[in-house]
């Protein structure tokens, strides 16, 4: 792990079901360490319990880091911790953030979350639209209720360049990976977030369309 550093909760809401965000401050009110679009930090549950999550408010907010956590019932512990510990007031430790999964400018980027893989693309969505960079947000999850962070993406510009597709509505509005990678120009990147067979349903569309070659 990174350095540590010792953070509070300063807020804490319900963002859908099951999905808590938690605002993370610095104990001492400084600010905390720089971060790019993409990364996550370490957080220390407790001795022996660290997880990761991703960071998802803009990166150039340096007095707080935000993350979203979705409780899973078969997990081995730690997101069941976070939502039964982590409530305002509580101070946990946390590494410094990490990329794994940084954004690379280009002529135009297309962000595919699924469920909780919102996390890190919220971040990246914010300093495309920021840019002035041309970008789409697809974002899939099973029904309004459990797309965390909804209501933020509808009431801020990101929400024009937002589609939302649910699997529990209509037919016509659930994702077709190839018809939006389709017609996708030569140069446009391609990130995705989210479950295993979310990932796996858009990497192998995007390979049969010739993406990475």
């Amino acid at each position: 792990m990174t350095r540590t550093i010792d953070v509070r909760v300063t807020r804490r809401r319900e963002e859908a079901e099951g999905v808590c965000a938690f605002e993370l401050r610095d104990v001492l009110g400084r600010d905390l360490p720089a971060f790019t679009a993409g990364a996550h930090i370490d957080l220390v549950i407790r001795d022996g319990l660290v997880r990761q999550y991703s960071l998802c408010n803009p990166p150039d907010e340096r007095s707080r880091y935000e993350i979203g956590v979705l409780r899973c019932p078969e997990s081995r512990g730690g997101s069941s911790a976070v939502h039964e510990t982590l409530h305002e007031g509580a101070v946990v430790r946390i590494g410094e953030p990490r990329n794994l999964f940084p954004l690379v400018p280009a002529h135009r980027t297309l962000l595919f979350a699924g469920g909780i893989g919102i996390t890190p693309l919220l971040s990246m969505a914010s300093v495309l639209e920021r840019a002035g960079s041309e970008f789409e947000l697809h974002y899939s999850a099973r029904s309004p209720a459990r797309a965390a962070f909804r209501e933020r993406l509808l009431q801020s510009p990101l929400g024009e360049r937002t589609r939302f597709h649910f699997s529990d509505g209509p037919a016509a509005q659930k994702l077709d990976p190839a018809a939006v990678l389709g017609g996708c120009e030569p140069g446009t990147h391609l990130y995705a977030c989210g479950p295993a067979g979310y990932m796996d349903a858009i990497a192998s569309c995007a390979r049969a369309l010739g993406f990475g070659n």
